[in-house]
């Protein structure tokens, strides 16, 4: 499916650069790169999504609660690691989607995992230049994840942590 989805983003995007722009109608591009944009996003879809249903499988089970988010890495060079941070027990589990062969076998894999008990406070905010998330405190060790949801709305990482919601500062005055 990548490998298709591949080709015709090189294809469409040839096409519109490549073409003279006489041979094409305004409505005619403007498909073109509509078509183009929903095949990146399908792209993205088929490289990094994993589904509740997918984490359910490798899980063994349903997952309490779950974000779609992004793990920066240790190392500043590498990519973010993305997939479904799930809550299984006490335990929360990032899980990425695999590829090829492995897949059949197991949709997705565990990328990291740790004891929530190990979880000493969570913060909010902009964990890189242009994205916001939440930061796991760990005693003096931090991680961090990219989670537009998350930093906007909090609720939902307080109950993948099994936490109670703090009150806002507005309610108490």
């Amino acid at each position: 499916m990548k490998t298709i989805v591949r080709i015709l983003i090189i294809l469409e995007f040839a096409a519109i650069v490549f073409i003279p722009g006489i041979y094409l109608s305004k409505p005619l591009l403007a498909l073109m790169f509509s078509s183009m944009a929903l095949l990146v996003v399908l792209y993205w879809i088929a490289m990094f999504w994993v589904s509740k249903k997918d984490a359910e499988k490798v899980l063994g089970h349903e997952a309490e609660t779950s974000l779609f988010v992004g793990k920066l890495p240790a190392d500043p060079t590498a990519d973010l690691g993305r997939g479904r941070l799930c809550r299984d027990g006490d335990r929360l589990v990032l899980l990425k989607r695999t590829d090829g062969q492995e897949r059949k076998q197991a949709p997705c894999t565990e990328l990291w995992s740790a004891d929530i008990n190990d979880i000493t406070s969570v913060g909010f905010g902009k964990v890189l230049p242009a994205r916001k998330g939440f930061i796991l405190y760990f005693g003096d060790e931090d991680i961090r994840f990219t989670c537009g949801k998350a930093a906007k709305e909090k609720t939902p990482l307080y109950n993948l942590l099994g936490w109670d919601v703090p009150a806002s500062k507005n309610s108490e005055s």
